[in-house]
C-alpha cells in the first residue's frame, strides 16, 4: 500500500472514530441525541429515515470503495470564475457557488441553500474531502443574506463555520429540518432557526 494512501485511510479512520459525521453521531446510541419525539413514518424514536428508502451501506462497503481500487480520481484543482452578484434582484437570478450551495435572489430577497466555504468537508481542520474547486463566489462578495435553506446535516450541506460567519455578518434566518437546530445551535446559539417539521 503507498504511504499516501496509508495517510489517507489513517485520517478517514480516526475521523471515523472521532466524530465520523453528524448522522453517524446521532446514530451511535439508542438515544437520538438531536431530536426526541414520536415515532411516525420516517423516524422510529431513535433514527429519521426514508420510508421505501434503501438502508445505508456498512462499514466493509466504505473500505472497499476507499481501498479497492474502483475509487475515481479526484483532480487536485478545477479553475472557476467566480462572480460578483448584485446586492439585490427583481427578477429570479440563481448563482451556483458550489455543490449544493446557490445564492438565489429574487423580489429583494437573498437565500443562500447549504452555505459551504470552508476547505474541508469534515469534522477536522487537517482531514477529510478538500475543496478543489474555489467558491462561485467568494465569501467578501456576498451581498446582504437573508435567510439560510440547509436541507440535511451531512458536512457538505451543514458546515458551522461558515454558519458562523454568515451569523457574525448577516443574523439570517435559517430554516433546517429536525435536530439540525441543536447541532447549529451548539456553535451559534443565538441563531435565528425556523424547524421544518415535515422535513425538506
Amino acid at each position: 500500500m503507498k504511504r499516501r494512501n496509508f495517510l489517507k485511510g489513517t485520517a478517514l479512520l480516526t475521523a471515523l472514530g472521532l466524530g465520523g459525521g453528524t448522522a453517524a453521531m446521532a446514530i451511535s446510541s439508542s438515544r437520538n441525541r438531536y431530536y426526541g419525539g414520536p415515532a411516525s413514518d420516517h423516524f422510529d424514536g431513535t433514527r429519521f429515515f426514508n420510508p421505501g428508502g434503501t438502508p445505508p451501506s456498512g462499514f466493509s462497503d466504505l473500505l472497499k470503495w476507499q481501498f479497492g481500487g474502483t475509487r475515481a480520481k479526484w483532480p487536485e484543482q478545477v479553475p472557476v470564475a467566480a462572480s460578483k452578484p448584485a446586492a439585490l434582484a427583481d427578477d429570479l437570478t440563481i448563482t451556483m457557488v458550489g455543490h449544493a450551495t446557490m445564492l438565489i435572489q429574487m423580489a429583494g430577497v437573498n437565500i443562500l441553500t447549504d452555505p459551504v466555504w470552508s476547505d474541508r468537508a469534515s469534522p477536522l481542520a487537517f482531514a477529510g474531502p478538500k475543496r478543489v474547486a474555489a467558491p462561485g463566489i467568494a465569501f467578501a462578495d456576498l451581498p446582504r443574506i437573508d435567510a439560510i435553506l440547509l436541507s440535511h446535516n451531512h458536512y457538505d450541506h451543514l458546515d458551522l463555520t461558515t454558519l458562523a460567519s454568515l451569523h457574525a455578518a448577516h443574523a439570517p434566518q435559517i430554516i433546517t429540518p429536525l435536530g439540525n437546530d441543536a447541532i447549529i445551535r451548539s456553535t451559534i446559539p443565538d441563531a435565528k432557526i425556523t424547524v421544518a417539521i415535515g422535513g425538506m
